[in-house]
């Protein structure tokens, strides 16, 4: 597909065949990502892959708790409760693979860079037939002392992208969009 209809039919896609990303692909993935423009040079991404599906609905698990226990501080996500309420739904999109994409806070442009990399793993990764979803949901647990301890994440390092990855069920339609917003010309 050229980069036009790439762009035009990548959607977030939340189900996904139940199978983990290969590490030959979640390589190139990573490779098409880091050649994203980056400010000054700095290259400021680092990356966390996880493959074990266990894992990953822990994780979902914690974040429904967390964000049901302090909703009052979170009175944008009330329009979510019923979903962090409901057992069977899971942050992640049930899916076996994440992929997260830390920004050294040494780079001023870091949030750029890494988002930079983002939408290129997101528009190869649709090239590719897989599937992925940025998470907000996830900054509410992922940028923590304990997660990054966990899995070696330097301190300096901060959350840019969550993102739920995985080989597509079926691919989605082209999505509609309202006309641009554009206030000079």
């Amino acid at each position: 597909m050229d980069i036009f209809e790439c762009i035009k039919t990548k959607r977030s896609v939340r189900t996904y065949e139940d199978k983990c990303i290969s590490n030959e692909d979640m390589d190139k993935l990573i490779e098409l990502g880091t050649m994203a423009s980056t400010g000054s040079g700095m290259e400021p991404w680092g990356f966390v892959v996880l493959n074990n599906k266990e894992e990953i609905n822990q994780w979902s698990e914690k974040i429904k708790a967390h964000l049901l226990e302090n909703m009052d501080n979170f009175p944008y996500l009330i329009q979510y409760k019923s979903w962090l309420e409901n057992p069977k739904y899971s942050v992640f999109n049930h899916a076996n693979t994440l992929l997260i994409i830390y920004g050294d806070k040494n780079s001023h442009w870091r949030t750029y860079d890494c988002s930079l990399a983002a939408g290129n793993i997101m528009l190869a990764a649709h090239e590719m037939g897989i599937g992925t979803c940025w998470i907000g949901f996830a900054e509410y647990m992922l940028n923590t002392d304990e997660f990054k301890q966990k899995y070696n994440i330097p301190e300096n390092f901060e959350l840019i992208c969550p993102m739920s990855i995985g080989y597509m069920k079926k691919r989605l339609d082209q999505p509609k969009r309202k006309k641009p917003t554009i206030f000079y010309r």
